[in-house]
């Protein structure tokens, strides 16, 4: 296949296969009202949560989230890419299939391309004035952790500088357009259609994906300025070139040592890589804050099979059961934990203590199905009976995740000696827990509790979905709009379609780096809606997200407010007062 598949072409493939006839090929449907329903062919069901809508030509499951289009649908169930399927679902109703260079894919390439250009100008800029008079202070703060001149330019570590348009300035000049700087994170554009730059007095660390290019920044604030609270971690938000949830920090530096050694640590943060590679362990990758993710997890499989999980002493236990237990029996690789004392992150460790005694620590690294189950028992006094039982209980739960019936036996004639209870006693309790009665719920894939703010966000992003010509009114909100955060990645995500373009739900819907916003998408498309006037329906959703956030900036402020005093502080106090006045106006106009 040369070149690019022609849009008409895959709308009219999409069009000539029925998804209740494709999908009848792999499961048997039937009929249900207007849909159809299966048991999902994605996880394991007694009671069919798996549903088709002929009239949306969308599959949706209730039990795991799973959903999308026809061309998904094949997919994930012939383990093909989007080109693949295409020609798959063409050469069923024997269509043939055109292949071009389009316009629109080559202004796409050369934003991406010219895009790419901007990051690894900006990065230069950086590292730049890291090195000027302006750096020497965040340089000396980099030495007195314990960083070395070769480590931080082998990460190009940087500072932005306090100024609003220094970055700006020096972009202009290279030849760079505002609107694409804005399109792929580097500048803001205010109110006042002014453009400033994103990261400002800032250590920037840059974001590196597996082919050594730079596609994002990460910045940590050197001081708190005395306007508004600023955070004090910040990293660029999604861009075509940027998707959080599927880039690790570190990966370029660290998947030689990572396939050498079979072996890769993940970490939390920034200066845990940079502190662990220049201490000679060089297979380390941070996930930024974020939840270690099903997609990082396969993007660390393509370089070794053993994956280990470096927590903090404090948390270790509760974000092990957070961030860990969803991926037992997601991949083949063995994913262990390992825990550092009380207290101690793994740059301190390192840089005090040294490599030999962090690779001890790492020698002591347990299975991750062996971490939580010790967490589990340990929370239970296992000489009372009812502790018993309620230790297994919860042990069993975590046993059932693993996949295969072996391993599953294994680790149950362990429990039974720990509990000094009987094999079969178990065996019987977790084919119990695999079968649930008819009473008991079905779990369901489903959106939270939501306050009306969220409920508002969720409701337009559905209506942008089911009709990209609305995606117009994106441009009127920003993420720091949205606090639910699914919500906030599937926003940033179609704002940056919208900016390079036009929404293409398609394309999300079948991009292996969007997995978990994909069951959001086919969620909220198969919710209804029912709207009579859109114009004053999309008015009013605006104005209750807008309002929301108006009404969160004013209680951050009336707290801060709270406890200031007037006279030793009166700058503030009255900037506190006016931006208040500002605020409360701003909503009335909203609500009239």
């Amino acid at each position: 296949m040369g070149g690019f598949i022609r849009d008409e072409d895959i709308n009219e493939v999409r069009e000539r296969n029925n998804i209740v006839e494709v999908i009848s090929e792999y499961v048997p449907l039937k009929k249900a009202g207007k849909s159809f329903k299966a048991l999902c062919p994605f996880h394991n069901e007694k009671t069919p949560s798996f549903t088709v809508d002929p009239n949306k030509q969308l599959y949706h499951c209730f039990g795991c989230g799973e959903g999308g289009s026809v061309f998904t649908f094949v997919m994930k169930m012939d383990k093909l890419d989007f080109p693949e399927t295409v020609k798959t679902l063409a050469d069923r109703v024997g269509y043939t299939l055109h292949f071009e260079t389009s316009e629109r894919a080559q202004k796409r390439t050369s934003f991406v391309n010219r895009l790419y250009d901007a990051y690894k100008e900006s990065a230069s800029f950086y590292a730049e004035v890291l090195r000027s008079e302006r750096g020497k202070k965040a340089l000396e703060y980099l030495k007195s952790r314990g960083f070395t001149e070769d480590t931080i330019r082998e990460f190009q570590v940087g500072l932005a500088p306090a100024g609003w348009d220094s970055l700006l300035k020096f972009l202009f000049k290279k030849g760079f357009k505002p609107e694409l700087l804005v399109r792929g994170g580097l500048l803001v554009q205010g109110e006042n259609k002014s453009f400033y730059d994103r990261f400002r007095a800032r250590i920037i660390f840059p974001i590196y994906d597996a082919k050594g290019r730079v596609i994002a920044f990460g910045g940590r604030a050197l001081t708190q300025s005395s306007g508004r609270p600023e955070p004090k971690y910040l990293n660029s938000p999604e861009t075509p070139l940027y998707h959080k949830s599927s880039i690790l920090y570190g990966l370029f530096q660290a998947k030689n040592a990572m396939s050498t050694e079979d072996r890769a640590l993940v970490v939390e943060g920034y200066t845990d890589v940079i502190a662990l590679h220049q201490a000679g362990i060089g297979n380390a990758v941070a996930t930024m804050g974020t939840a270690f993710t099903p997609e990082h997890l396969r993007l660390l499989n393509r370089f070794a099979s053993t994956i280990e999980l470096v927590f903090d002493g404090d948390t270790a236990g509760e974000a092990a059961a957070e961030r860990g237990l969803d991926l037992l029996g997601e991949s083949e690789a063995e994913i262990r934990v390992v825990s550092l004392p009380a207290g101690e992150d793994p740059a301190d460790f390192v840089i005090k203590r040294g490599k030999e005694a962090f690779e001890k620590i790492i020698e002591k690294a347990e299975p991750l199905i062996n971490f939580c189950l010790s967490q589990s028992l340990g929370k239970y006094d296992l000489e009372d009976p009812q502790g018993r039982a309620k230790a297994a209980s919860e042990a069993l739960s975590i046993v059932a995740l693993l996949k295969s019936a072996i391993a599953q036996e294994e680790y149950l004639k362990k429990l039974a000696q720990k509990l000094n209870v009987s094999l079969d006693s178990l065996l019987l309790e977790l084919k119990r827990l695999k079968s649930p009665t008819k009473k008991e719920p079905n779990k369901t894939f489903s959106f939270p509790m939501l306050d009306a703010g969220q409920k508002a966000e969720k409701e337009l992003l559905g209506l942008v979905l089911r009709d990209p010509h609305e995606a117009k009114v994106l441009n009127q909100l920003d993420e720091e709009h949205f606090t639910f955060p699914d919500f906030k990645e599937l926003f940033s995500i179609l704002k940056s379609q919208l900016k390079t373009g036009e929404i293409e739900v398609e394309r999300i819907l079948t991009m292996d780096s969007y997995e978990k916003i994909q069951k959001n998408i086919s969620k909220l498309m198969f919710e209804p809606l029912k709207v009579e006037d859109k114009e004053n329906y999309v008015k009013d959703i605006l104005a209750k997200i807008k309002v929301a956030k108006i009404e969160r900036t004013v209680k951050k402020l009336k707290f801060e407010l709270e406890g200031l005093n007037p006279a030793s502080d009166p700058q503030r106090y009255d900037f506190i007062f006016r931006e208040l006045l500002k605020l409360e106006q701003t909503k009335r106009d909203l609500n009239t």
